[in-house]
């Protein structure tokens, strides 16, 4: 009997060690199990996406652009067209008498902007862009622009270009001596930076860029009849139809009031006549 409690007393340490070290395993792997695997966490099936920009409101929020800008038909047109072009750019040649058309078809019915955008990868094209702003003090933008154009091929290549551009100017009748100056001066540069810093910050990468009321047109409808239907949807819009009334009548009467000033005009030479 005694000896059976010995045993079991000397046993004991044994059986303490044992247990000690079971829980010892037992909670290494508890905190194994759960270190290694994952919780249970809701994860979105939808990714998140960055809100679209608004293309209107970066058109409305950008950089005026040289101002006055270089503009053809009515500033109250209810329809805007703004393109955006460099001289050298052989597509921006082909759309160039494109563009002429629809300026001629739609007249004060539209307001028609051309901005400068020459590319970098353009070894001329910001000459050119200057040269025509040389011409615009003179009230001859766009006939310097017209034979930058129509005279792509001769320049584009050209070592003497300076001399190529001063012969436009004589042609198109400046003052020469003037637009060698000018070309010279800031002013003309600047008015070229603020039209490139417009035209990127609505997201113009190459030429020609066009904009009817701010839409960008896609490159496949820079034809005449695609941009006539284009124009036409707009001058279609209500709200557009009554601006485009509200100009008409302005017009109309800013002709009767011409028409009427010189009618007064005729009858005061006729009246000094009469007096004489």
């Amino acid at each position: 009997m005694n000896n059976v409690k010995s045993n079991n007393s000397n046993n004991l340490p044994l059986i303490i060690i044992g247990a000690v070290l079971l829980a010892a395993i037992g909670g290494g792997w508890w905190l194994y199990s759960s270190s290694s695997t994952p919780t249970n966490t809701v994860v979105s099936k939808t990714p998140s996406k960055s809100p679209t920009p608004d293309l209107a409101e970066i058109y409305r929020n950008a950089p005026a652009g040289a101002q006055p800008a270089n503009m053809l038909g009515s500033p109250t047109a209810a329809v805007t067209v703004e393109e955006f072009a460099d001289y050298q750019c052989p597509t921006c040649a082909v759309v160039h008498p494109k563009m002429q058309e629809i300026v001629k078809t739609y007249g004060n019915r539209i307001k028609f902007v051309y901005r400068n955008f020459p590319l970098q990868m353009h070894a001329h094209a910001y000459e050119a862009a200057v040269a025509a702003e040389a011409a615009s003090l003179q009230g001859k933008f766009w006939d310097m622009q017209n034979q930058l154009f129509v005279n792509q091929k001769e320049w584009s290549n050209s070592a003497e270009v300076p001399k190529l551009f001063e012969g436009y100017a004589q042609k198109i009748g400046l003052d020469v001596a003037r637009y060698q100056s000018d070309v010279l001066g800031l002013g003309v540069k600047a008015r070229v930076e603020a039209d490139m810093k417009r035209g990127r910050a609505i997201g113009v990468s190459g030429t020609p860029a066009v904009y009817i009321n701010g839409n960008p047109v896609d490159f496949q409808k820079f034809t005449v009849e695609s941009l006539q239907q284009i124009i036409d949807a707009e001058l279609q819009k209500p709200a557009n139809q009554a601006s485009s009334q509200t100009t008409t009548a302005n017009q109309s009467n800013n002709v009767a009031n011409t028409a009427n000033d010189n009618g007064g005009a005729k009858n005061n030479v006729g009246n000094s006549k009469e007096k004489k």
